[in-house]
């Protein structure tokens, strides 16, 4: 007990007494952790956001009947039970006739709609939105009233909006999914189901949904899914060099700092020996500074990287991330195996020297 009070004491008395040199050395682990926070939470939080604003590009898996015409929306209990799809929307497509011209309906799910611009609104009950081309087509305004001829019913429908895609949509007229199934009398029929799948693992949830509904076709839009995963892979490649490089950085910056340190220390080191301090005890006791200032640089580390991690995520995507609370962990003991890894060799190095010579300063 009598040891290790002295220890703590001396231990303590060697740290107030070098705070310029335990201030740099914190510093640079400090630095170090704080990158490493603030790349894992970029990984792992914005991975989730850069996922949100990449679904402006559209479904990456498309599924559509094999046999049948139509799809059931029974399919829609697999997809829910899936953990690796994000999102899906069903689309039913049927010929009408607005204002005496041949068209395309498209029944679709409007709340699931992502980068549409739409001059006006999404259509509600009793309302259709109107492709480009068929708005110029037909001379129409918003609020028009237009007669919407399905089989031999005729229907009365407000414009709420015109929508421009560059696709299909701009020669084509859009309702409500449950609407336009009531309208052509296909309750719970799809012509097609869209897809979102996380892409890292799109191609294990493709062939699952293969297996699992072997009479549809389940296509994937390569051109989609390659580009977000690409991208993504993209940006942790590069926060992982990052990282990388402000490790080596900050561990040279520790070691220089704890060598000097050392050097500076040799007399005490000597003396340490000459009264009988042996090298595990000794060696402890400069690990025991390399941990304590591992921790100091851990702990601020943290809440650099934290707040950093949280500025880039609110400048790029307007809002916070969520970091998981392990992180705290991992920088405080990467702290703690920088400063105290930085600081085995040059303390080694010195207990190798006699303490005679030491105290001689040969």
């Amino acid at each position: 007990m009598n040891k290790r009070k002295w220890f703590l004491h001396f231990l303590w008395r060697s740290l107030s007494q070098r705070k310029g040199r335990v201030a740099v050395a914190s510093a640079s682990v400090m630095i170090a952790a704080a990158i490493v926070v603030s790349a894992l939470g970029i990984s792992l939080g914005i991975r989730q956001k850069l996922g949100g604003e990449l679904r402006s590009y559209g479904a990456n898996v498309i599924i559509t009947p094999k046999e049948e015409k139509y799809l059931s929306d029974e399919v829609f209990s697999f997809l829910s039970s899936d953990v690796e799809v994000e999102d899906f929307s069903g689309q039913l497509y049927a010929r009408v006739s607005v204002n005496g011209a041949d068209v395309e309906m498209i029944g679709l799910d409007f709340k699931k709609l992502q980068g549409w611009r739409i001059e006006g609104r999404t259509p509600a009950e009793g309302e259709i939105l109107i492709g480009t081309n068929i708005r110029d087509a037909l001379g129409l305004k918003l609020n028009d009233a237009v007669k919407v001829t399905v089989g031999d019913r005729d229907i009365l429908m407000k414009v709420s909006g015109f929508v421009e895609r560059g696709g299909p949509e701009d020669n084509a007229v859009m309702l409500d999914l449950a609407q336009s199934q009531r309208l052509t009398g296909l309750v719970g029929k799809l012509s097609a189901v869209f897809v979102r799948v996380k892409s890292r693992n799109i191609g294990e949830t493709v062939k699952a949904l293969r297996d699992h509904m072997p009479y549809v076709n389940v296509k994937t839009l390569r051109q989609v899914a390659f580009a977000e995963e690409s991208f993504l892979k993209k940006i942790e490649l590069l926060m992982a060099l990052v990282t990388l490089v402000v490790l080596v950085a900050s561990g040279i910056s520790v070691s220089s700092t704890m060598s000097a340190t050392v050097l500076e220390r040799l007399k005490e080191i000597g003396l340490m020996k000459a009264i009988g301090g042996t090298k595990n005890s000794i060696r402890r006791f400069y690990l025991a500074e390399g941990c304590i200032i591992g921790i100091i640089g851990g702990l601020s580390g943290y809440v650099l990287g934290f707040l950093s991690a949280q500025a880039v995520s609110k400048g790029a995507f307007g809002s916070f991330i969520s970091i998981p609370f392990y992180v705290f962990f991992i920088s405080l003991g990467m702290g703690v195996l920088i400063a105290v890894s930085s600081s085995i060799l040059p303390v080694t190095d010195a207990l190798r020297y006699k303490p005679s010579s030491i105290l001689r300063g040969e």
